[in-house]
């Protein structure tokens, strides 16, 4: 489906597309590069628990909001919004009114997370609206500023890996934890920012991000995987080598069985081997690997933390299974465990924290959601798909604050969008 022009929309004024444009490139922005210890540099404590709760809630989720405002209001009968919307949006519509109910239930009863609501749910939800009514030129700048700001994430990952230090360190309640050597570059945690870089190398795998140059594909690739490796994700790196050699496998089977090889690929490929080669050893020889190894050996207590994250559902009552746990009740509960850190899974976070009813609606609005994204985009986002998914469910991941979900989808609905012609 082609990206529509905001201006050629019934009922639009013409005026209102630069300006969605504009707050649209403001949050993808703010997305991609105002991680939390960014956030604390600038005075803000955005991942602790003190301060103004404004401060609590992501500056991306104020841009998106107010760009979808904008483009709502820009219409000259903004109450039509909403059946037109209930027909291009069904599956955001549902995600967005399940979030909405957690909030509601949130507050209600006192419980903690409803910024949670607001930058892992709200936020996804409005950039896929808003991505889906961009013209085609305001992607493609979109696009590149992805590229570019991907690659200074990974860069700046490898940097901080190779000093042994990291200019913005993910911190609560401005303590940073020492024992913790992975880089966090401008996206954050860093485990977000394998899930998000992961999800990166499987579209560029896929083809995507048709505007960045083809002489310029291979060393991206590279960039994001040494990053990867930086970042120190197991299950990410892990899915990564999976991925990469199912899809080096579903080449060789292709050739072998007649397919052609145009001749800029050949090319490509043969001066792109030695080159893999002699980056993997440089990367291997700067002790990249040994991170990994280490990582391996040494979980960081993450298995233990899985098998007792099942005896933690155990403690809880029937009703509380059904309809959620106090805030306060379930944290004395998991220090108990010895679950200080998380729990190792978000649908068992969930179930914890919200109770079963609630989960339910959630993942069936957040299915619903990215069924309807991925119908917008071009083949070859399957890869993208898995490997965010099976990662997503190895941590905490959109159980909690972050703005992973909503990054992800904005990396699907501009480097994966259909051509405008279609």
């Amino acid at each position: 489906m082609a990206s529509l022009d905001l201006a050629a929309m019934p009922g639009r004024r013409a005026g209102a597309r630069p300006l969605v444009a504009g707050l649209f490139t403001l949050t993808v922005i703010a997305m991609f590069t105002l991680s939390g210890g960014v956030l604390w540099s600038l005075g803000l404590n955005y991942n602790g628990l003190t301060g103004a709760m404004a401060s609590k809630i992501h500056p991306a989720t104020y841009a998106a909001i107010l760009s979808f405002a904008v483009l709502v209001l820009a219409r000259r009968n903004p109450a039509a919004f909403l059946p037109v919307a209930a027909t291009r949006h069904p599956g955001a519509l549902a995600f967005l009114f399940a979030a909405l109910a957690l909030g509601l239930v949130i507050v209600l009863d006192g419980r903690r997370g409803i910024a949670t609501v607001f930058d892992t749910y709200v936020l996804a939800a409005l950039v896929a609206m808003v991505a889906a009514e961009l013209d085609e030129r305001a992607l493609a700048r979109l696009e590149a500023l992805l590229h570019l700001m991907l690659a200074a994430n990974a860069a700046l990952a490898i940097g901080e890996y190779l000093a042994g230090h990291r200019l913005f360190p993910y911190r609560f309640e401005g303590e940073t934890f020492g024992w913790d050597t992975r880089s966090t570059a401008l996206i954050g945690h860093p485990l977000e920012n394998a899930l998000i870089t992961g999800s990166y190398l499987m579209i560029l795998m896929a083809g995507g991000g048709s505007g960045l140059p083809r002489l310029l594909r291979l060393p991206a690739i590279l960039l994001q995987f040494a990053a990867l490796i930086s970042f120190g994700g197991r299950t990410a790196l892990l899915m990564t080598f999976a991925m990469l050699a199912f899809a080096a496998l579903t080449q060789v089977v292709a050739l072998l069985r007649g397919a052609r090889m145009s001749l800029p690929a050949l090319a490509l490929a043969a001066a792109g081997l030695p080159l893999a080669v002699l980056a993997i050893g440089a990367i291997a020889a700067g002790g990249f690997f040994d991170l990994i190894a280490e990582r391996f050996v040494s979980d960081g207590g993450s298995a233990q933390a899985r098998l007792q994250m099942f005896d933690l559902i155990g403690r809880l009552s029937l009703r509380d299974l059904l309809m959620g746990s106090q805030s306060a009740f379930v944290d004395s509960a998991r220090r108990s465990q010895g679950l200080e850190l998380g729990i190792e899974n978000p649908l068992v976070r969930l179930l914890i924290y919200q109770g079963a009813i609630l989960t339910g609606l959630l993942m069936t609005g957040l299915a619903l959601f990215l069924i309807e994204v991925g119908r917008r985009l071009r083949p070859g986002a399957a890869m993208a798909f898995v490997f965010f998914l099976v990662v997503a469910n190895s941590f905490e991941s959109i159980a909690n604050k972050t703005l992973a979900l909503a990054q992800f989808v904005v990396l699907l609905a501009v480097l994966l969008r259909r051509p405008a012609s279609s």
